[in-house]
């Protein structure tokens, strides 16, 4: 508050405003007023900017007013929404009593406080997306992580530990797959790697100040959510810790339980591919490196659902890859079968496409802030059940009708609501309009005295004018003043004497009769009572709904399952993809792989598939070379997205495909410095790369793309070819390697295990043409003037560059170019020199060494090399 604005001579009800925004200083503090929420001084500044509302004042006790902003309350979630995603709290402060009984001062507290993780207001959100609230708990026994989507009720509780070193990296990876919205941490956290990696992401976070008392904790987690559900984390400590902070910030403004969150899944994250959020990132799975949205991802060629729970466990699945055989081919099963029946297939679509978002209407009525509308959308959403039943039961696939079998009925819900709620009802909910009739024998007696009173005003307004010759005689309404008889300034003298004045106009007068009063209490009376039944009603079938939350929640979690998988199939016919199998001998073969997202932005057979066959004893490692620009990247990235594809159960873009279930993938390409952490892109690259070689299994696959590449190209030589012998000799990973040593290739000679591919090219007329077909063998240059070429340089540079190149290859002295002002560096070279470079390497020979004595001849050459 402005120090301009004394406390004690407020008004009460602002000086009742200061007290609650003194305990909510964090958040903008908006206050029911009538149809309104109002927020006061600072707060309304800033609300009005933030909203581009206009600034106006309010009578405060002092001369001047107080700066005032508000928002009608039944638009205050699309507000707040707005004011969280600008990075604000809001508080909501309503009035907890009914203003008419009030004596005073209406009582007010706050009833929600929200933040990004605590939207629940489906306009507001992406539907597409689960949005997370996290909670995160660690101590020296490791860390736990807890998160909620209180939006559909999902909630999930997972516990890393191991090396406190390795944690945080570990912590950051699930953090990723998660995408939370807003962290909760305990206020004794110290991990310095997490808190750089909250701050450089700029995370919603809030300190959670953790009670001592375990038992407590524990209590209050069965309290909430059941003792069946507590049992699944009885012996998870830190699960237990988490969840319990978790729970606590949900529930600090709600005293019911919610309903919807009534089951707990316990992450057991090695029942899954572990994909780090390098890989996540470099194989562009939901977010492209270009601009971080998902053009041009595998998600937007995989989420073409019919609904948006669908959708949402399309995304899911992305993130975690399964590496269990019976589930992978369980789910390649359904999309074989709806892929085989395109009736069945289309028939499906059909009833979905007629689905709402069953999993948020739900959390809404949990919460109780729906309306008729959400409950007419449940009706709708189920009521093709029985037909996607009968359609599933007649499928030849015993899955299918299995499926059939588990669809959970719910028919009593769908007669509940079409016997009682009209069906296009109002958005209100307090002012009648809602129930049918027939529905309520009580309310359509109401509804009766009620029509009886309206025809007895009517008649009464028309007995009237025929009896006082007003030819205008009018009877009115008027929300502040109830029935009214309008007489115009010329007739008042033609008013009976039984009329009782009650307000004068400035054309005519208004006046009241006993009967208008009569009949006017009849139809207010009547109208209050049939409002306060209407809500009494529709606040019970609220709560027959919610008695059936879980077998609602069921059959959102099933159609969302036949929807992912049928959207599968729907993809596969789409776009030609193939059914993968799945091996156990390491192996993968792929024949005519195709990259899904590249394809999908070419014109018809514009992409080149390629063949991939890798994991056997003598073909572990393959080392690739190259032009830039010819395909290499797109090459490796297909063959690691097509292993993520068949393990979430969808068909993938090849001509056959087998492959052995991957535990993890890792890729290494390209990075870029982190100034704020002192790391140059070669630090990023070598810790990608240490990481890699720390953590890979003989069933990882590994992607590393010109590593080496970030420092000189002697050290960066002598790196890349002990990585490929440490891959080599201790990993048997699974590795493409792709680099522009092509010192590299003789690793084939020498490595039991390693294999050279290239990328093949056409030179014509001095033009480099790609072919984007990758063959075994070697490429002996990587045609960077070419590709230079190619991309516009000058043609000077060009010229120049093969002037350098030529002579280079037959190690003449560099001669001073005068004309082209060469760089007198290299003109201090001179042929005695390069003749002795010549006498050195000449005495080793090179078919005799390992590539580890080969790097250390180097260095002893280097060493001699540099005393010249």
């Amino acid at each position: 508050m402005k120090s301009n604005f004394k406390y004690d001579k407020l008004t009460p009800m602002l000086k009742h405003y200061v007290d609650v925004k003194n305990d909510f200083r964090d958040s903008i503090l908006l206050y029911r007023v009538g149809d309104f929420y109002e927020s006061f001084f600072d707060d309304a500044i800033i609300t009005s900017k933030a909203l581009s509302l206009t600034l106006t004042g309010k009578d405060c006790g002092h001369e001047k007013k107080a700066p005032m902003c508000g928002v009608p309350h039944h638009v205050i979630d699309s507000y707040a929404f707005k004011l969280v995603k600008q990075g604000y709290k809001v508080a909501l402060c309503d009035q907890v009593e009914d203003p008419k009984e009030a004596k005073g001062l209406v009582k007010r507290a706050i009833t929600r406080v929200i933040t990004p993780g605590t939207i629940t207001d489906m306009e507001s959100l992406d539907n597409r997306e689960n949005n997370y609230l996290l909670s995160l708990f660690q101590n020296d026994y490791g860390l736990s992580i807890s998160y909620c989507d209180i939006s559909t009720g999902k909630l999930v509780c997972l516990e890393i530990k191991g090396l406190s070193s390795s944690l945080a990296k570990k912590a950051i990876d699930q953090i990723e797959r998660i995408n939370p919205s807003e962290i909760l941490i305990n206020s004794d956290f110290s991990d310095n790697v997490l808190k750089r990696y909250f701050n450089d992401n700029e995370i919603f976070l809030n300190y959670i100040e953790n009670p001592k008392d375990y038992l407590n904790r524990a209590s209050m987690i069965k309290n909430h959510l059941g003792e069946t559900n507590f049992k699944k984390i009885s012996n998870m400590r830190l699960a237990i810790l988490s969840l319990a902070n978790l729970i606590d910030y949900i529930y600090k403004y709600h005293k019911d339980n919610l309903s919807h969150i009534n089951n707990i899944e316990v992450l057991e994250i090695n029942d899954y591919m572990q994909l780090e959020a390098n890989t996540r990132r470099n194989l562009e799975l939901h977010r492209n490196l270009n601009n971080n949205t998902k053009e041009n991802t595998l998600l937007s060629i995989l989420d073409k659902a019919d609904t948006v729970m669908g959708s949402r466990l399309i995304n899911e699945y992305l993130e975690r890859p399964l590496i269990d055989r019976d589930k992978i081919n369980r789910r390649l099963d359904i999309v074989e079968s709806f892929l085989e029946d395109r009736i069945l297939s289309n028939n499906i679509s059909n009833i979905l496409s007629d689905v709402y978002d069953l999993e948020r209407l739900i959390a809404k009525i949990s919460y109780k802030r729906a309306n008729a509308r959400d409950f007419i959308s449940i009706k709708n959403s189920i009521a093709n059940m029985p037909k996607l039943r009968e359609i599933l039961e007649a499928s030849e696939s015993e899955q299918i009708r299995n499926i059939a079998l588990n669809l959970p009925d719910v028919s009593d819900i769908y007669e509940l609501i079409d016997k009682a709620i009209v069906d296009d009802p109002p958005l209100g909910i307090s002012e009648g309009g809602i129930i049918k009739d027939k529905y309520n024998t009580e309310l359509d007696s109401l509804k009766i005295a009620s029509k009886n009173a309206q025809s007895d005003l009517i008649l009464y307004e028309n007995e009237e004018k025929e009896k006082t010759a007003i030819k205008n005689y009018k009877i009115v309404f008027n929300k502040n003043n109830g029935y009214s008889i309008e007489i115009t300034k010329a007739n008042l003298d033609k008013v009976p004497k039984n009329y009782v004045r009650k307000q004068t106009l400035k054309n005519q007068e208004r006046y009241t009769s006993e009967r208008l009063e009569e009949i006017a209490n009849i139809i207010l009376g009547g109208k209050d009572k049939l409002n306060e039944l209407e809500y009494k009603i529709f606040s019970n079938i609220r709560e027959k709904i919610l008695a059936n939350t879980i077998k609602l929640q069921a059959l959102a979690k099933m159609l969302a399952m036949i929807d992912a998988l049928n959207t599968f199939a729907k993809i596969a016919l789409e776009n030609s993809y193939i059914r993968p199998k799945l091996r156990d001998d390491n192996i993968i073969k792929i024949k005519d792989g195709r990259h899904p997202v590249i394809e999908n932005n070419l014109k018809e057979n514009e992409f080149i598939p390629n063949d991939t066959d890798i994991g056997s004893r003598e073909n572990l490692i393959q080392i690739i070379t190259g032009p830039n620009m010819a395909g290499k990247s797109t090459y490796m990235r297909q063959m690691a997205i097509i292993i993520i594809l068949a393990q979430i159960g969808s068909f993938v873009p090849a001509r056959a495909c087998e492959i052995s279930i991957c535990d993890q993938v890792f890729t290494r390409i390209g990075a870029s410095d982190n100034i704020s952490k002192g790391e140059s892109t070669f630090m990023l690259e070598m810790n990608e790369v240490s990481n890699i070689l720390k953590n890979s299994t003989k069933d990882s696959f590994v992607i590393l793309d010109e590593v080496g590449r970030g420092t000189s190209s002697d050290d960066g030589l002598s790196i890349a070819m002990a990585i490929v012998e440490y891959l080599s000799k201790h990993k048997k990973v699974k590795t493409v390697f792709a680099t522009h040593f092509h010192e590299l290739t003789i690793l084939e000679d020498e490595l039991e295990n390693v294999t050279n591919l290239k990328i093949e090219i056409l030179e014509e007329n001095n033009n480099l043409v790609f072919l984007r077909k990758i063959k075994k063998g070697k490429s002996d240059r990587s045609y960077g003037i070419e590709v230079a070429k190619l991309s516009g340089l000058p043609n000077e540079i060009i010229d120049n560059a093969k002037i350098i190149m030529d002579k280079l290859s037959t190690n003449e002295i560099f001669e001073i170019n005068k004309s082209k002002e060469l760089s007198s560096s290299i003109a201090d070279i001179s042929n005695q020199k390069i003749l002795a470079i010549k006498n050195l390497a000449s005495a080793v020979d090179i078919n005799s060494l390992t590539p580890i004595e080969a790097i250390n001849k180097l260095n002893d050459l280097l060493k001699k090399i540099g005393e010249l």
